[in-house]
C-alpha cells in the first residue's frame, strides 16, 4: 500500500503524454482494468497508459486533490474499497443516476474531476446476454458494497415490479436506501428466505482475494435456483460457483460485467472517440 509521496513517485515514472489510473486498496495491482485498457489504448495509438495504485486510505483525498490539477491525468477507474469514499469526494460532481447508486467506479474529466458507475450497466447488458429468465418470482443479492449498489439498481431495472427483490446486507437497516425496490433482510437472516429464491446474486467481496477458497452461503441443493450470479471475476470459479455447477445451476461469473463496465468507462474518458475491441 502506497502512501501519497509513493504514489506521485510511481506516477512520475509514466512515460506516455497521458495517463489513467486504477485506483483501489490491496487487490488493486491484481485488476483486470490496466489490461483492458492498455490494449485499447494501444490499438488506437493513443500515448496514454493505465496503471494501478493501491493507495493507503489516509493518503486518497491528498491524491484526488493532485489528481483534479494534474493536466496529464485523463481519468481511470476506481476499485475496492473507495469507490463509496470518492463518491463522497466529488459531491455534486456526479450524475443524478450515479447519485442514485451511491458510489463512484469511473474518474474523467470535464473542466473539472468528475465521477460515474459503470459497474451497473456492465451487470445489466450481463443479465441480456445471458437472456434471464424476467419471471423469476424472488432474488436475492448478497451483500451491498460499491458494485452491489449498482447491481441492486439494475437488478429492479431489468425485472418486472412483480418480482419480489430481496438485498441481505450486515449494514443498518433503519437506513434503506430510498427507490431502489427491494426488501431489506439483515444477513444473519438470509437462510429463512434463500430457499424460496430463483435466482442469488454475490456483490460481496467472499470468494475473492484472502477469501478465494470460502462462500458468502453454504449451498447444499438446488431446490428453487436456477441462476448464481457471482460478480467476482478473479478467480473465474468462485467457491460459489463450483458448488452451485455441481448442482446442476446456471452460474454467471464477473468477467463479462467487469470487461463491459471497463469499455464503458473508457468511452466516458476519452470522449466516445476511440474504437473497442471486444476481445477478453
Amino acid at each position: 500500500m502506497l502512501d501519497f509521496d509513493q504514489c506521485i513517485n510511481k506516477i512520475k515514472k509514466i512515460k506516455t503524454e497521458k495517463y489513467c489510473l486504477i485506483i483501489g486498496g490491496q487487490g488493486a495491482n491484481k485488476a483486470r482494468s490496466p489490461k483492458i485498457w492498455n490494449r485499447i489504448l494501444k490499438s488506437n495509438k493513443i500515448n496514454c497508459k493505465m496503471i494501478p495504485l493501491e493507495v493507503k486510505q489516509k493518503s486518497l483525498k491528498k491524491l484526488l486533490d493532485f489528481l483534479k490539477n494534474d493536466q496529464k491525468f485523463l481519468g481511470g477507474a476506481i476499485a475496492v474499497p473507495y469507490k463509496e469514499n470518492i463518491y463522497s469526494y466529488l459531491k455534486n460532481d456526479i450524475d443524478i443516476f450515479t447519485k442514485k447508486i451511491g458510489s463512484v467506479n469511473c474518474l474523467f474529466k470535464e473542466n473539472k474531476l468528475r465521477g460515474i458507475n459503470t459497474d451497473g450497466v456492465g451487470f445489466y447488458e450481463t443479465l441480456k446476454k445471458n437472456k434471464i429468465n424476467k419471471n423469476l418470482k424472488n432474488i436475492l443479492q448478497l451483500g451491498y458494497g460499491g458494485a452491489g449498489k449498482a447491481s441492486l439498481v439494475f437488478l429492479r431495472k431489468y425485472f418486472p415490479k412483480k418480482t419480489k427483490i430481496y438485498c441481505a446486507t450486515r449494514k443498518n437497516l433503519s437506513k434503506k436506501i430510498k427507490n431502489t425496490g427491494c426488501d431489506w433482510i439483515h444477513w444473519n437472516k438470509k437462510n429463512l428466505i434463500i430457499d424460496n429464491c430463483n435466482m442469488i446474486v454475490n456483490s460481496t467481496s467472499i470468494g475473492f482475494g484472502k477469501m478465494s477458497n470460502k462462500s458468502p452461503y453454504n449451498l447444499k441443493e438446488k431446490k428453487q435456483i436456477r441462476y448464481i450470479y457471482d460478480i467476482i471475476y478473479n478467480p473465474k470459479a468462485t467457491a460459489l460457483i463450483k458448488k452451485s455447477k455441481k448442482l446442476g445451476i446456471k452460474t454467471i461469473n464477473g468477467l463479462d460485467m467487469n470487461l463491459l463496465q471497463a469499455h464503458f468507462a473508457i468511452n466516458k474518458v476519452f470522449k466516445n472517440k476511440i474504437k473497442l475491441n471486444n476481445n477478453k
